[in-house]
């Protein structure tokens, strides 16, 4: 039987879940949120047992730290430099072209060019800084998000486990109840019902083979919801013109020491042998419904053509994330903590770690 984490642990984590999205500090909130997926991983890992692989909240942590990024502009010389890349060029053009349609003469063409260039540069530049201090505030309201609107959730899941135990249900059914249903993919929880039925089912698996698949299954539904929950987020840090530079140049993220970014294929990875998603009626009314999702079922190992191209487009982003996870479920780095012992012991005291600014 899988561990039960206590309700005195539970309690914990619901004060300091509270307490991150509560913190005024944007940097200072987005790192005790960051924290606050880690621990939750933890106790979500022990409830489901031994074997179960990576959690929701396991990649969350992630996810969480790569907001920090843009959340502390890190990232905005990046954003600067291609801001002047494609403003100058779409400048250049521009110029060139209204050179032709108002008939200058020809040697007048390259200084207009020039002109247009100079324009493109100032005017992407101030897009840039513009976005990217938008883009903040909008990812930090997104971080915020998804740790109260699903955190939440998980504690509440693992104190119900613990109130059960130890007379144990055989379904989730009493859990999700409360969770409110509708439209697959819609604004409501009904993908959350699905994420928590299929940690229940990891729980209570007979076979290691049956808990790693439900608790993957468990986290494409918990993701695909908090993706649903972040569109008007993701749509509004990522400006029209600029979305699929931004994709291709600055979605890059860290599991661990692992680089990624998400204008590859997901790597094939070692691990993933060990995901083996087997046929069962349940398996394959999971792997139907997130056919939905990513409109491209997984296919074991091979992750060709997972690259988001537009990373706004939420079945881009699914194919991409369902991938990654099965990809990487077993992997090492992925349960790795997001910061050394001495800044968690400063973040557990609600202070700034030194070395993150």
């Amino acid at each position: 039987m899988s561990d039960t984490v206590s309700l005195d642990e539970v309690q914990y984590l619901q004060q300091e879940i509270e307490a991150a999205v509560r913190e005024p500090d944007p940097v200072l909130a987005n790192l005790l949120i960051t924290r606050c997926h880690y621990l939750l991983s933890q106790a979500l890992q022990r409830a489901l047992g031994p074997g179960a692989g990576a959690n929701f909240h396991s990649w969350a942590v992630w996810g969480s730290r790569k907001a920090g990024v843009t959340i502390r502009q890190e990232d905005l010389d990046d954003a600067r430099r291609d801001g002047t890349i494609v403003g100058g060029i779409v400048g250049a053009l521009v110029g060139v072209g209204c050179g032709w349609l108002l008939r200058f003469p020809l040697w007048w063409e390259p200084g207009a060019a020039v002109l247009g260039a100079v324009c493109g540069i100032a005017v992407g530049r101030l897009i840039i800084s513009h976005s990217r201090r938008r883009s903040a505030s909008l990812v930090l309201a997104g971080n915020r998000t998804v740790l109260e609107d699903i955190g939440l959730q998980t504690v509440r899941f693992l104190r119900w486990l613990a109130q059960a135990a130890p007379s144990q249900p055989t379904d989730a059914a009493e859990f999700v109840a409360a969770l409110q249903p509708g439209a697959v993919g819609q604004q409501n929880q009904e993908l959350l019902r699905q994420a928590f039925a299929q940690y229940y089912r990891a729980r209570i698996a007979k076979s290691m083979a049956e808990r790693e698949q439900a608790t993957y299954f468990g986290n494409c539904f918990a993701v695909w919801h908090e993706h649903v929950r972040l569109e008007p987020y993701i749509q509004g840090a990522m400006p029209l013109i600029i979305r699929r530079c931004v994709t291709q140049r600055l979605l890059q993220f860290d599991i661990g020491s692992v680089r990624l970014a998400v204008a590859q294929d997901v790597p094939a990875n070692d691990s993933a042998a060990a995901l083996a998603l087997p046929q069962s009626s349940q398996s394959e009314q999971a792997l139907d419904l997130l056919h939905q999702g990513s409109g491209n079922a997984q296919s074991g190992a091979a992750f060709k053509g997972t690259a988001a191209g537009d990373w706004t487009r939420i079945r881009e982003r699914m194919r991409y994330v369902f991938a990654l996870f099965q990809a990487f479920h077993t992997e090492p780095q992925v349960f790795s903590s997001p910061y050394d012992a001495t800044q968690l012991a400063a973040l557990a005291a609600g202070q700034r770690p030194a070395g993150i600014w």
